[in-house]
């Protein structure tokens, strides 16, 4: 596989793996609302958004680097 698709692969997982932690994992960052599940997990996502999304961005990005500047034993 391209390292520049490897990396872009790692990177997309990346971000949307970091912001789900964000929004279900970290307990500041949950909501608490009584409501059905889907109306939750929207409102969850939705949720500070711009802050969540910034944060997965970054671990994204670091973690889609590594493909970038390892180098092959060719």
């Amino acid at each position: 596989m391209n390292r520049k698709v490897l990396s872009l692969v790692l990177l997309v997982v990346t971000f949307v793996a970091t912001y789900l932690i964000v929004c279900f994992c970290i307990p500041g960052m949950r909501i608490k609302l009584e409501a059905e599940p889907l109306e939750y997990f929207l409102a969850s996502i939705t949720h500070m958004v711009f802050f969540k999304s910034a944060i997965s961005l970054l671990a994204g990005l670091v973690v889609g680097a590594f493909p970038l500047f390892i180098k092959s034993k060719k």
